[in-house]
Parts: C-alpha cells; structure tokens; sequence
C-alpha cells in the first residue's frame, strides 16, 4: 500500500502509514529536536494547524514552560534531584536550576484531546537522561511541570 502524505506549510511533507499505526516526524532545529506524533492513517489539516503555534512561536511557549518551571522550582527541583541525586549535578539550587536547563524536545500531538505539545529540558543530556517535562493541554496552556526519565 502506498502511503499516504499530507503537505503542511509548517511542518512541509508528513507521511502517514496506511496500516494506521502510530506515526512520527522528526526535524532537528538547531539542538532542539521536534516530534509529530499521532495515531491512524491520517490526520486532518486543522489538527497540525492546532499545534503549528508551538513551532511558529517556539519562543513564547518556551517562555510560558520556564515561567511554570520556576512557579514550582522547589518541587521541581527536588523530584529532579531524587531521580540523579544533587553529587552529579551542576547548577541544584533553586535560584540557577530554571536558567540551567536546556530545551531539547518539543513533542507535539495533534488531535490529542488532552496533550498538544510536551517540552523536554535537562541539564544536561551528558549528565543524566531525566527530563523536566512541560506538558501544554490542546489550549496551549501549561496543564503540568513533571520529571520524568
């Protein structure tokens, strides 16, 4: 079966597996990596034009994450720390840590009804593979901060 493809003014060329398995599209830009997840053998326009924001404005979404970062630098900090320990990290204080971090993946999930976009940070991926992982609901609004590995 040929696949099939869908052409975006964002996201240019996505392929969609016919079968209906999950599919993934990848970029990198500069040293944030970008993923385009979603189920069935299709998807609709309006669903990647849902998410295209977090792309186009990467900025202020990245703004709006930190912003819920440090609202909850102490727990943040301290779920981060139990998973690595404070020993092998740099910068484990809560006034550094938010700044420290770095954004290394936007995870974005049109017609997800719960998640539109994931932002992925860490200290470092050389120093540990635990991310701070900021999830924005479909209405682009930051729903949870978590720490995950």
């Amino acid at each position: 079966m040929t696949p099939h493809t869908v052409t975006h003014p964002v996201f240019g060329t996505v392929e969609f597996d016919p079968a209906g398995r999950s599919c993934q599209w990848e970029t990198t830009t500069g040293t944030v990596r970008v993923d385009l997840t979603f189920d069935g053998a299709t998807i609709a326009a309006p669903a990647l034009d849902e998410v295209a924001p977090f792309i186009t404005d990467l900025a202020t979404f990245d703004a709006h994450a930190r912003a819920a970062i440090e609202d909850d630098v102490d727990a943040v900090l301290g779920d981060y720390l139990d998973f690595d320990g404070a020993d092998a990290l740099p910068h484990t204080t809560p006034d550094v840590f938010p700044a420290a971090l770095h954004l290394v993946r936007v995870g974005l999930y049109p017609g997800d009804p719960e998640t539109g976009a994931v932002f992925d940070y860490t200290l470092g991926e050389d120093l540990t593979d635990h991310l701070v992982a900021v999830r924005f609901g479909p209405g682009r609004t930051v729903d949870d901060v978590a720490v995950e590995s």
